[in-house]
């Protein structure tokens, strides 16, 4: 999967934001943002790994957003369209 970081316009000078190539035809993009302290969010993705939903290394970078010691991670998955 490739990954292009722009800066948003919107928020934190900091604050990045990934494009990802468009789902497939008869496939939906659902994304799952877990968000707290570096502490809090590493807790949960390493939970939901130890109960069998996802990878660590599936979920993106660490992305600051822009509120005192807060990043958020955010994990891509595909699900056939109705």
């Amino acid at each position: 999967m490739q990954q292009a970081f722009i800066p948003s316009a919107l928020s934190s000078p900091t604050l990045q934001v990934t494009i990802e190539p468009a789902a497939e035809p008869g496939r939906e993009v659902i994304r799952i943002l877990v968000v707290g302290s570096a502490h809090g969010v590493e807790r949960i993705i390493h939970e939901l790994y130890r109960l069998g939903f996802a990878e660590v290394r599936e979920w993106s970078k660490p992305q600051p957003t822009g509120r005192i010691n807060e990043i958020m991670r955010v994990l891509t998955r595909y699900v056939l369209a109705e």
